[in-house]
């Protein structure tokens, strides 16, 4: 038992109530202030504050006679009473404190032991009117109970996992439009999959496949913007990767402001970065957005195959020469886009000189110097597992492995293990899925991954191949295969790259394999996640081919925004000549309408686009009547117990980890109002499944300041150490 000191003073609350502790703030935790009606979290265990008959001091046994007052001893203060374990004095509870200073100590006390008082908790008044649902998940099987007046209350969801969803219905109090603070507390292991993995979303997908838009970018800012080999998002612009304008490859990149208007050409703009630190920097195919830069892959030139990567600096002005370097690493290789760890962009091996097909790997180390040889490494791979693995075309990464698309016709999966030695070859395995489900797999173009299965792109063919990452890699049962090449009436063959949003994956339309003339097509084919992969239920398509009156058609991979797909324009024929008909006409899908507001993620898919790549890392997403924001951290997220903030304000978003503020975007619009559930651990009605677990989830009204942010994790990441408690005194 903790000692006990008599007390005299007259500043009690109130005789029937026998003990209390005197609680100190530290001034020094709180970060700017002064804050008004802060929800503290006062957590402790204390022998005094087992019930009675456990021989502590609180009377009634559920612990309704706790109660907290200012440091005045007598001003009752809101509280609400989380938890309490009466055997072990354990007391968690959320206390309105109506002025937290940074400048002097806060004074509080808890009091204790009246066997016929009860203290009245009053839950809904600790949390100020901008909290709008606030949902203690810890230790709790639900449902959830809303601590505000909103009665936003959470219904348990079967999660995936360790993690357990959740479901609000919807709510005027949460169709917020000016401004929003959405905060979360997660714990999540050190193996995270590189996917859409959702904290707390208002986010809803369409359920119909008709809403396309397309815009002729063709000659931005006067130069021929034709002819693109896929692309990528940064956060905020879509990069559309140089190739081949139908006379010559180029360098000319095309850049869209994903916060302008799609249709107003200011919203587009272009640079020639052909001759890139001195060096024939043209035809390129795929781009790896890592973090500060991005980089586009080098494949050929009208000389021949090259090696030459060229790197953007966001940081700079897109069309100062200033902001671009390049780098000739040597062997004169195809490569065929890439994916990206973190660290380590995985260059896919094409071809090589007169040899043909080839299996060399190039790797690049982004935190090395782009110019310094020992940046990369390469490795021959075309001999895997005793199998014929040479030439891909796109790139998968699910959290550990990556995945080589097969362009070879012999469906030869190539994998490398990210964790293993580079160049050794047990680092290296290959999968002969050329036959599966008594289909047979044609050559690929691209990858995506959903969170769990790896789709291959079937290229000039109608054969999907899927991959369970959870079986094993070279067992038959893990591998499914579907034809989809007649859906919804529609012949849907040939595709180049795919999408996913959470709930669907899109497969970009390219060219049929037969006719080199009018092959080329917009038929868009989706398949649903919720479905049976080999049900022609899960499966729909639609032909976008004249949307606008632009004939948009023949793409190679694409973007994705977080709300739209953007469709990289290539190819819409063949001319006299036999040379190709390059366009600049971008076919964009809108997956969400109005139907989403707001997203907080913990791992965001990165490599969404099929012949791209990122690692996004947590993100937060803001869908406003301009366009949808996305600010992210380009980074993983790191093991353990983490705090997770995203903040709108009207003018810009910002994202928080652990109480800092780690990205932060300009971008204006009012936030879409609609009847969307929102969604804890999870999309709605769809995957995005967190691996891991959620114990608090806010959302406020307002957006909240950086010290308020940075004050709250401090009081929640160790309460102990935010205030310490007195000895405990007795009414006189």
């Amino acid at each position: 038992m903790a000692a006990t000191s008599k007390t005299h003073r007259t500043d009690w609350h109130d005789p029937a109530w026998k003990y209390r502790k005197e609680m100190i703030i530290d001034h020094t935790k709180v970060s700017g202030g002064s804050h008004r009606d802060f929800p503290v979290l006062i957590s402790l265990k204390e022998a005094d504050l087992k019930s009675a008959a456990s021989g502590g001091h609180v009377a009634r046994p559920r612990g309704e006679d706790i109660l907290f007052t200012a440091s005045d001893g007598v001003t009752k203060l809101d509280h609400e009473m989380e938890s309490y374990d009466p055997a072990t004095g354990a007391l968690r509870a959320w206390v309105r404190v109506p002025a937290l200073s940074s400048t002097a100590d806060t004074v509080l006390y808890l009091y204790y032991g009246n066997p016929a008082g009860d203290a009245g908790q009053n839950s809904h008044a600790v949390w100020d009117a901008n909290y709008r649902m606030v949902l203690h998940l810890q230790g709790a099987a639900g449902p959830h109970r809303d601590s505000t007046s909103h009665q936003n209350h959470g219904t348990p969801q079967k999660g995936e996992g360790q993690n357990a969803c959740a479901r609000v219905s919807p709510s005027d109090s949460l169709n917020l439009t000016e401004a929003i603070t959405v905060e979360a507390w997660v714990e999540s292991g050190a193996s995270q999959a590189e996917a859409l993995q959702v904290v707390v979303s208002k986010w809803s997908l369409l359920k119909t496949l008709n809403t396309f838009d397309a815009c002729d970018a063709g000659d931005t800012d006067g130069l021929n913007t034709k002819g693109f080999f896929g692309a990528v998002f940064d956060g905020r612009h879509v990069y559309f990767v140089p190739q081949n304008d139908g006379a010559h490859k180029h360098g000319r990149v095309l850049r869209y402001d994903t916060h302008a208007p799609f249709g107003d050409p200011k919203s587009w703009s272009a640079y020639d970065a052909g001759n890139t630190s001195g060096l024939n920097t043209k035809g390129y195919y795929g781009a790896v957005a890592a973090g500060r830069y991005v980089y586009f892959v080098p494949r050929t030139d009208d000389e021949g195959f090259h090696n030459r990567v060229l790197r953007y600096d966001t940081g700079g002005d897109f069309r100062d020469p200033q902001s671009w370097r390049a780098f000739d690493a040597g062997n004169p290789v195809s490569y065929q886009s890439a994916a990206y760890d973190g660290r380590y962009i995985y260059f896919s091996p094409g071809y090589e000189g007169k040899s043909g097909p080839t299996g060399k790997a190039l790797r690049y180390d982004t935190h090395g110097d782009l110019s310094d040889p020992m940046s990369y490494a390469t490795y021959d791979a075309g001999n895997t597992s005793g199998l014929n693995t040479k030439c891909y075309d796109g790139a998968i990464f699910d959290g550990r492995y990556v995945y080589f698309a097969p362009l070879n016709a012999d469906g030869l999966i190539l994998r490398c293990d990210t964790r293993g030695d580079f160049s050794a070859p047990a680092t290296w395995s290959a999968c002969d899925a050329s036959r599966t489900s008594g289909l047979k797999m044609g050559q690929c173009v691209g990858a995506i991954f959903d969170g769990r299965h790896v789709y291959f792109v079937p290229y000039a063919n109608s054969v999907v191949v899927r991959y369970d990452t959870r079986g094993d890699f070279l067992d038959g049962r893990s591998w499914s295969a579907y034809d989809a090449g007649h859906t919804s009436g529609l012949k849907t063959t040939g595709y180049d790259g795919a999408a996913f949003d959470g709930k669907y994956v899109y497969f970009i339309p390219f060219w049929e394999g037969e006719d080199i003339q009018t092959g080329f097509h917009g038929k868009m084919l989706r398949y649903d996640t919720q479905g049976e992969f080999t049900s022609r239920g899960a499966w729909t398509a639609f032909d976008a081919g004249d949307t606008g009156g632009l004939k948009p058609v023949g793409f190679n991979g694409g973007a994705f925004d977080g709300r739209f797909i953007y469709c990289a324009p290539w190819r819409q024929g063949t001319d006299p000549d036999g040379k190709p008909q390059a366009h600049g006409r971008v076919l964009r899908y809108d997956t969400t309408g109005s139907n989403a507001s707001f997203s907080l993620r913990v791992m965001d898919c990165g490599h969404n686009g099929g012949l791209c790549a990122a690692l996004p890392g947590p993100s937060f997403l803001v869908n406003t009547d301009r366009g949808v924001l996305n600010v992210r951290a380009d980074r993983g997220l790191e093991p353990g117990r983490r705090h997770l903030t995203g903040v709108y304000d009207g003018r810009r978003v910002r994202l928080f980890i652990d109480g800092e503020l780690v990205s932060e975007r300009e971008g204006a619009g009012r936030i879409l109002v609609n009847d969307a559930d929102v969604t804890i651990g999870r999309i709605q009605d769809g995957l995005g499944y967190f691996n891991g677990r959620i114990s608090e989830v806010r959302v406020s009204g307002a957006a909240r300041s950086a010290d308020w942010i940075r004050t709250g994790y401090t009081n929640q990441r160790a309460p102990s150490e935010f205030f310490r408690v007195g000895k405990e005194e007795t009414a006189s």
